[in-house]
């Protein structure tokens, strides 16, 4: 890293607001650059940066550019015509994509770099909550903000825990000594086209990797690629070599058998719900066997982890209705959250979802339609656009009209505009009410929570 950015000093980070951009700023200003941003809104991420002396200015513009900046930087989000993008090429200076620069400050680390389609924010989290629990004190950057910790990033020794993001084909800029294949399904075709490419570059992520790549055994795609590279697999089938049984749950627990080579190593309980979530530790427990770590240490950590922020996060709980924010987007996602949820045997689980992206919902409609069969009450509202152009005019009520078709609970679609007045409305006590989205939708049950307490103080 010292090399090639040797003359460097004065970063501009074009999206500085985004989960990921917003931890290589906390990476980059620890490290002694002089970081600062802009984004096209306000929010929590940008009053946290600016709380750590950051300065971020909002909205895009050829100004913003610093007379003194030697470097800008920006997500996949951010189009080639951005003014700001624009002006840095005029102006001669160095431009590059998030995930090359992230790469560049991980390339002399032992990096752990962890991708797949699903479960890669939670996985992630977790063994870099696990290596610093062991004292290892690893350099971190999560695509989610781990509840055990203040930020998403931050520098430590000799590893790098990378959530590597693969929408965009950016976890190809790593060389990690160990890589994690959590899974892959049918998601970012925008970007990849068909699935055919997102497989290949998969395969090339798992060649990159210098020592070992972990995969999820149980997932058809993954386990070729592990057959290819010559990987170690995980999962509840019995061809894995990492092994899960008898799961159950206690209380608010997930629970299961530990097995390595067929051989019994420990019971396992951890406070994330889900057979996913037993997967996600699977790969953990993977990890740290191939490390030599003290697994009996490792399993005795697991129950301190607080989970993920926005990932079956409970926002509160106002008289006996339960508010949960989950940034589930994909329909395996929104399966998988349902089914944990239902465990919970609520009255009633009441689902206010805010499709992600134009071409998502074009392409996985029919997936959409059949996913929310765990639910009780559904409301969709309009899809978050992300940034996205809709060329093909697809609009929530596409969506709400394929889901009615197939959806056996009682279905609805709210506009934004009006879920804050409406919702509060609709809700009854036992409710567990759940926020699904990877838009503003957490944002949005803010608003929704102070309308409903608001209400029961004017009764």
């Amino acid at each position: 890293m010292d090399k090639v950015l040797s003359t460097i000093k004065n970063i501009h980070l074009v999206g500085i607001g985004g989960i990921g951009m917003s931890g290589l700023a906390l990476l980059l200003k620890e490290k002694g650059f002089n970081v600062r941003g802009s984004d096209v809104e306000d929010g929590y991420i940008t009053k946290m940066l600016k709380d750590c002396g950051m300065e971020v200015s909002i909205g895009h513009k050829k100004e913003n550019i610093d007379k003194d900046a030697h470097l800008v930087c920006y997500s996949s989000a951010i189009k080639e015509d951005n003014p700001e993008i624009q002006e840095a090429r005029e102006r001669g200076l160095s431009v590059l994509q998030r995930g090359k620069l992230l790469g560049l400050i991980s390339w002399d680390k032992k990096t752990i770099a962890v991708s797949g389609s699903h479960g890669k924010t939670t996985t992630s989290s977790l063994i870099g909550f696990l290596l610093t629990s062991l004292g290892f004190k690893p350099t971190v950057f999560v695509g989610g903000i781990p509840l055990n910790y203040k930020y998403n990033a931050w520098w430590g020794n000799e590893y790098f825990v990378i959530e590597a993001d693969e929408s965009d084909g950016s976890f190809l800029y790593y060389n990690p000594l160990v890589s994690i294949i959590t899974n892959i399904d049918y998601e970012h075709l925008d970007y990849y086209k068909n699935i055919e490419t997102l497989k290949s570059n998969f395969l090339q992520f798992a060649y990159q990797t210098k020592e070992l790549t972990i995969g999820c055994g149980d997932d058809a795609f993954v386990h070729k690629i592990l057959k290819k590279a010559k990987g170690v697999s995980y999962g509840f089938g019995e061809h894995n070599r990492i092994r899960a049984k008898d799961f159950h749950y206690d209380g608010q627990f997930s629970c299961f058998d530990f097995f390595i080579d067929d051989k019994f190593v420990r019971k396992v309980k951890i406070p994330l719900l889900g057979k996913h979530n037993a997967l996600n530790t699977l790969a953990v427990l993977s990890f740290f066997n191939h490390i030599n770590a003290d697994i009996g240490k490792v399993v005795d950590a697991l129950k301190y982890f607080k989970g993920t922020k926005r990932r079956f996060q409970v926002k509160k709980k106002v008289g006996d209705i339960t508010f949960i924010d989950d940034y589930a987007h994909h329909p395996t996602e929104i399966d998988a959250t349902l089914k944990a949820a239902r465990y919970l045997n609520p009255k009633r689980l009441f689902v206010i979802f805010q499709p992600h992206r134009f071409s998502r919902v074009e392409n996985l409609y029919k997936d959409f339609a059949r996913c929310f069969e765990h639910a009780d009450e559904l409301v969709v509202t309009d899809i978050y656009s992300a940034s996205e152009q809709n060329p093909r005019k697809i609009d929530a009520q596409f969506l709400f009209k394929e889901i009615q078709n197939n959806f056996k609970g009682n279905v609805v679609h709210i506009s934004k505009d009006k879920l804050i007045s409406e919702i509060p409305l609709r809700l009854k006590e036992g409710d567990l009410v759940m926020g699904l989205g990877a838009g503003d939708i957490n944002n949005i049950m803010d608003g929704i929570i102070n309308e409903l307490e608001a209400s029961r103080i004017k009764a």
